[in-house]
């Protein structure tokens, strides 16, 4: 095979009219760049170059060669320029994963803004409930509750996801039960998998901590339904703060079992240690920190 290197020599070879002016222009011996247009002739097993004392010649398979080698040229000035260009602007695609919530709840009505302010920029955002591989699928970030156990990854902290038993008007008209800590596995359980794993809840006060098995009237993996399940009055569920906010503004549903919550869960814009210097993650890093400071950290409904 061709060295791509010896290939960029006999260009420069050809484009100075002789040896002697390309080693000059390259600074390296004459010698050794003939030499190493003669291994490139030998690897292609063709002629490139008729050589005499006093001239050379380009060969036919040589002036077809050349062409080629042209063109990489100029393809690799392409390429560069194309890296020099992406680490000096806020242009190009990015995909940007989410869960279906955090899209509806905190993304959803601020994507215009930051579009509008990086014109160049394209976004691919895919919502998801499921653990995904930034690297093989190709993902420039993806906002994930939970520890980083991956070294190739950089995570930065967006806030922390309060959680509490919520629970509609309506269920609390319908059902006879009183709502404590200790009669939650007499009652309607909405749960979400997989973070609410077993059937069981665990939910602290202060030091306290209390672990309660349940009969879940609902299992299912996407928050909304969890939430939509509560305003309807199917039962009660454990939910973020955030993404109560305006269904408890608006009276649909309420905190129950007060002062009882789950633990909080940290969040995190987790991001592959390559696109560190991209411009355009920048921005979009920027862009969901300043979104989840108003979204999640000011997010405090009881």
């Amino acid at each position: 095979m061709a060295d791509l290197n010896d290939m960029m020599l006999f260009l420069a070879v050809v484009e100075a009219g002789s040896f002697t002016l390309a080693a000059e222009r390259l600074a390296m011996p004459k010698a050794n760049l003939s030499r190493k247009v003669s291994r490139l002739e030998q690897q292609l097993g063709v002629t490139l170059l008729e050589r005499t004392t006093r001239s050379q010649t380009l060969t036919e398979s040589g002036q077809l060669f050349l062409t080629h080698c042209r063109r990489i040229q100029e393809e690799k000035a392409q390429a560069l320029a194309v890296v020099s260009e992406a680490l000096k602007s806020v242009k190009g695609s990015l995909k940007l994963g989410a869960s279906v919530a955090i899209g509806h709840h905190v993304l959803k009505d601020k994507l215009r803004d930051f579009l509008d302010q990086y014109p160049d920029i394209t976004l691919q955002l895919n919502l998801l409930n499921q653990r995904v591989d930034l690297i093989e699928e190709g993902f420039d970030m993806v906002i994930r509750i939970g520890k980083l156990d991956d070294s190739r990854l950089v995570a930065k902290h967006l806030g922390t996801i309060s959680r509490r038993l919520y629970a509609s008007q309506r269920y609390l008209d319908q059902t006879a039960k009183r709502i404590t800590v200790d009669s939650l596995d007499q009652h309607n359980v909405l749960l979400m998998r997989p973070m609410q794993s077993r059937n069981q809840l665990t939910l602290q006060k202060g030091d306290s901590t209390q672990t309660i098995k349940v009969i879940p009237r609902l299992v299912t993996d996407d928050l909304l339904i969890i939430k939509q399940g509560v305003v309807d009055g199917l039962g009660i569920a454990v939910l973020p703060d955030y993404l109560c906010r305006e269904a408890f503004e608006q009276g649909l549903i309420r905190p129950v079992c007060k002062p009882w919550c789950m633990p909080p869960v940290e969040i995190y814009a987790v991001y592959p240690k390559n696109r560190t210097a991209l411009p355009k993650v920048s921005a979009l890093l920027t862009f969901i920190q300043t979104l989840f400071a108003d979204k999640i950290k000011n997010c405090s409904l009881v």
